[in-house]
């Protein structure tokens, strides 16, 4: 009987070892790419569209809808009919009627920086290591994302937002991104020796309180959207916080509310305040292109002309008011009043429950609704 013995085995030539080792190295490497990027810890729910407006007048008698547990932007909170809360990792989209999600962008390996809401847009900032270092900007009414690109910011940010800029300060510089683009468009550092104090942005640019070792202090005026620098003025003795810079620049002054001309930074009027803390401005567009800077601190609101930078009128508050393309609405004890922004006569009184006002840092429009923001939470009302 005979036996077939084995044939010799071929061996691969080298130039084959080396495409295999290369089509191994490039599955790994895919692999490890799917598991560490941005894609792939990141859950994405997106809306088909942005929600219908439930209408433009608000009704006489408000009540409680719903509620929400929630971070939010301490500027804004509602856009393109929207309710957007964030988290240490991500941000949601609640329909304004509900309060039930409709979007979410959740990053599970990263830690949000901050962020801000702009009129159809959202921009946060993340950290995947030591520094805030990846941006995204996302439509507010459906969460689909517009960009994304990396940023180098240290831990300490801060964000704030007007028409399409982003401001991302810390004490030791600002930089201001295109919320349209992902573009940089300027940046500014103070010089050696000196720090960023206290900011300020506006319709009509950024304000910056520059401190320096050395004693010499600056408050500075930026255009929002070129970096130049408008002028530079010494800032009063006593203690100053920016407030804003819609309309006009405002200052608080110790005891008093200081309003500076945004084309020279030259006072304008003062203002004596019952007592100093944390304030807040908004701009109240009226037709033809005029509108009234409006200021809250210390539980009044201050309607400021913007050509004279004169008080036009002042009611107390208990909170930030509504500003929108529906008019303005002001949150007094008691009610929402909507009130004419020029004249400050009113409108509409919207009776609200006994507690509506417990608590509230501001309210936002949203049609025939509005939305309170607290410290920790959300409330839709309608």
């Amino acid at each position: 009987m005979g036996r077939l013995l084995p044939g010799r085995i071929r061996r691969p030539s080298w130039p084959g070892l080396i495409w295999v080792l290369v089509a191994v190295l490039a599955m790994v490497a895919g692999v490890s790419l799917a598991t560490g990027s941005e894609a792939g810890n990141t859950d994405v729910r997106t809306a088909a569209e942005a929600p219908t407006s439930s209408g433009t007048a608000l009704p006489t008698r408000l009540s409680r809808l719903w509620s929400s547990a929630a971070g939010v932007d301490d500027q804004r909170t509602v856009a393109s009919n929207t309710v957007i809360t964030s988290s240490r990792h991500g941000i949601r989209g609640l329909d304004p009627r509900t309060g039930e999600e409709r979007w979410h962008y959740l990053r599970s390996t990263a830690t949000m920086c901050d962020l801000t809401v702009l009129d159809d847009v959202v921009v946060a900032i993340f950290r995947t290591t030591g520094r805030c270092n990846e941006a995204v900007a996302l439509e507010a009414g459906t969460g689909v994302r517009r960009w994304y690109r990396n940023v180098g910011f240290s831990e300490g940010l801060s964000m704030l937002g007007s028409g399409t800029a982003v401001l991302a300060a810390t004490p030791d510089g600002v930089a201001v991104l295109d919320a349209v683009g992902n573009s940089i468009r300027w940046r500014y550092n103070p010089p050696r020796g000196c720090e960023l104090a206290s900011i300020g942005i506006g319709n009509t640019g950024v304000v910056a309180l520059e401190r320096c070792a050395t004693g010499t202090t600056w408050l500075a005026h930026f255009d929002l959207y070129s970096g130049e620098q408008l002028w530079r003025v010494p800032p009063p003795a006593e203690d100053v916080t920016v407030l804003g810079a819609d309309g006009v620049v405002s200052l608080l002054v110790g005891p008093q509310l200081m309003i500076l001309s945004a084309r020279t930074g030259a006072v304008q009027s003062t203002v004596t305040i019952d007592a100093g803390g944390p304030g807040s401005t908004v701009f109240a567009a009226q037709p033809g292109g005029r509108g009234v800077p409006l200021v809250f601190v210390a539980g009044r609101l201050y309607a400021i002309d913007p050509s004279s930078g004169e008080l036009l009128w002042t009611v107390a508050a208990t909170a930030a008011p509504a500003t929108s393309d529906f008019g303005l609405v002001v949150p007094e004890a008691g009610a929402f009043v909507s009130r004419n922004a020029l004249t400050g006569e009113e409108l509409l009184r919207s009776a609200i429950p006994d507690e509506a006002d417990e608590g509230l840092i501001r309210i936002e429009r949203t049609g025939a609704g509005l939305i309170g923001v607290t410290a920790d939470s959300v409330i839709g009302y309608g």
